[in-house]
């Protein structure tokens, strides 16, 4: 079993609540390194004119939908959290309903 490293655990999440917001191909997500005076700061994503920045120093992740207006805004700590508790419960439920088939 292989890690994730916090980027490739932020790609998931970011993916994860694109789809929810209703982006579609969100496996096709373009990502970009913001640089503040000279000094990496962040990413930003983009996906289905959707856009994301994940601000380092900040711990933030902010979501905007196609026409600008900022959807959400989390920790991106606790962004992780939630999403790999979401995943980790996902074979858990599948398990049980094919239990109770």
């Amino acid at each position: 079993m292989t890690r994730s490293t916090p980027v490739e655990k932020i790609r998931k999440v970011v993916a994860a609540q694109l789809g929810a917001f209703g982006a579609q191909q969100v496996e096709s997500l373009s990502e970009s390194l913001l640089i503040r005076n000279g000094l990496f700061c962040g990413r930003r994503f983009q996906c289905d004119s959707y856009e994301v920045v994940w601000f380092l120093e900040e711990d933030e992740i902010k979501y905007f939908s196609p026409c600008g207006e900022l959807l959400k805004c989390s920790s991106a700590i606790s962004a992780i959290h939630e999403y790999e508790s979401v995943a980790a419960d996902e074979p858990q439920e599948s398990h049980q309903s094919r239990r109770a088939a």
